[in-house]
This record gives structure tokens, sequence and C-alpha cells, in this order.
């Protein structure tokens, strides 16, 4: 996967590596990675007029009632929140995108029930569809961990898999300048 550290036409570019619970939305042309995504999701969302992003890491569907960990730990949480601050940071409500990246059966996890990676899913999609914020791109289920590179400044969001060493382009870059 084309990275930004060694590309020579663009040396001073900044990657922020997004753990398992974070979150980050920039609107400095930053490039968000998050790795190992199994049965957690990853969740971009992306205005391209503002090239304003953000990508989550949520191991957890749903916060419940009166659990105060990270917004980013929880699907629901992290979607409401990156489109609050993606606003905040710029962005126009109505231009933006969702993403969804992961959901794999990709081990046993005996602390975790089975269809946990189905109900990330279905709460991202759900999550988005309540806050009218459309789908563009998807890569999820199966039984392969997942990395998702996202360029804010082009909107370019690449998957690959161990297996495959090709990315998926969920999106494709603007050319960015």
């Amino acid at each position: 996967m084309e990275t930004y550290e060694s590309d020579p036409e663009r040396p001073d570019r900044e990657r922020r590596m997004v753990g398992v619970s974070e979150y980050e939305v920039v609107a400095d042309g930053e490039t968000l990675v998050a790795y190992g995504l199994g049965a957690c999701v990853g969740l971009a969302v992306y205005d391209p007029e503002s090239a304003v992003g953000g990508l989550a890491h949520a191991m957890l569907p749903r916060r419940s009632e009166g659990d105060g960990t990270g917004d980013g730990k929880y699907v629901d949480a992290a979607v409401e929140t990156m489109l609050r601050e993606a606003v905040s940071a710029g962005a126009s409500y109505t231009a933006l995108e969702g993403y969804v990246v992961g959901g794999s059966d990709l081990l046993d996890l005996r602390e975790l029930p089975r269809e946990v990676s189905d109900d990330n899913v279905a709460t991202a999609r759900r999550a988005f569809a309540e806050l009218d914020v459309p789908v563009e791109g998807e890569d999820v289920g199966g039984s392969r961990g997942r990395t998702v590179e996202f360029d804010t400044e082009t909107g370019r969001i690449a998957v690959v898999t161990v297996y495959d060493p090709e990315p998926i382009l969920l999106r494709e870059g603007d050319g960015g300048d």
C-alpha cells in the first residue's frame, strides 16, 4: 500500500495512527490510519468540499447508559461525535459521506459474543442512516483483518488485508495538491 512516509513528492505528510477505541477528526490534510481491524470497525467521515475528515477505530456497537468511556470505543457514539466535530472543523453537514470497514470474524474471542462483528456493522449503517449521512463505501464481514488508510487531503480511502497487498479503494482521491 502506498504510504506518504515513502513518497518523495510528499515528504512532509503527517500520518496519524488511530488506535482501538480512538477517533480523530482533522482539517489539515493528514493521513489517518487504523491497523488491525477484525471485529472492530473503522468508521470514516469526509466532506470533499472542505477536505475535513475523521476516522474511528470502534470496538463495540453501543454505549450503555451511564458508561462514560471514550467516544471512539462505541460505534454509535463515534459516528455522532465525528460528525459533530467535523462540522465544527468546517465541514458542511450535507456534504458529509460515511464509510465502514471491518466487522470480520477474525478470531474466536471468548469475551465477546460471536455476533459483535455483525452488530458493529449494522450499528454503523443505522447510525449513519439515522443522521442522514450516506454510506458511500464499505468493505465489511468475512474472516480477514484489515487496515484502512484515509488521506484527508485527497479523500482517498484504501483498505489492505494481509492476504492481498493490493488496496481496495473505497474512495478515489481527488488529486489533492
